[in-house]
């Protein structure tokens, strides 16, 4: 006996599509948060590499850099959990 198809009423429907969605958004945050790091990183070698005076002072830049993109990331993941969740983003 064939099985019946199961209905799927419009609140499951947009339930699974803004799981999908979610997961998207975590998936490309995930890999923009690990290539940041990986750029971080090889910016701070080239600098440490470089053997200058001022490699100090350089990688200090660095660091204030990659903060600054981590704080941009963060307000942005902050901004589409709070509309994920129901509430309207400041």
């Amino acid at each position: 006996m064939a099985q019946p198809n199961p209905i799927i009423l419009p609140e499951a429907a947009e339930t699974a599509q803004l799981r999908a969605e979610i997961q998207r958004m975590a998936d490309m945050v995930s890999g923009v948060v690990r290539q940041t790091g990986i750029d971080g990183i090889n910016a701070a070698m080239a600098v440490a590499a470089s053997g200058s005076d001022s490699a100090p002072k350089d990688a200090h830049k660095v660091a204030h850099q990659i903060l600054e993109r981590a704080t941009v990331m963060q307000s942005e993941i902050d901004r589409f959990l709070a509309i994920a969740g129901g509430r309207h983003a400041a």
